[in-house]
């Protein structure tokens, strides 16, 4: 092999090469991208099963709409009593 031929399969060797390190190095950062983005997915994840726990919590303590309603009824009865009261206490 000529000593031209050999030079340029040496070029073309090196440039193939460097073509492939390239794609390497693209595949090796896309693959850090995605375990970054995987991971935060997996930390939104563990939030949102902590946020849906803490409302199941909530949800559980808070007033029927039954209860509430009784709350309100007393509540007007007490506020219809005191008046009865201070109109009595006036005679």
């Amino acid at each position: 092999m000529s000593s031209r031929r050999w030079a340029g399969f040496v070029v073309a060797l090196l440039a193939v090469a460097g073509v492939a390190a390239a794609a390497l190095l693209s595949q090796r950062q896309e693959a850090a991208l995605l375990r970054a983005e995987l991971e935060l997915a997996r930390l939104e994840a563990a939030d949102q099963a902590r946020l849906a726990a803490e409302n199941d919590r909530l949800r559980a303590q808070q007033v029927s709409p039954a209860a509430l309603e009784r709350l309100r009824a007393d509540h007007a009865a007490v506020v219809r009593l005191r008046a009865e009261l201070e109109a009595l206490r006036k005679k």
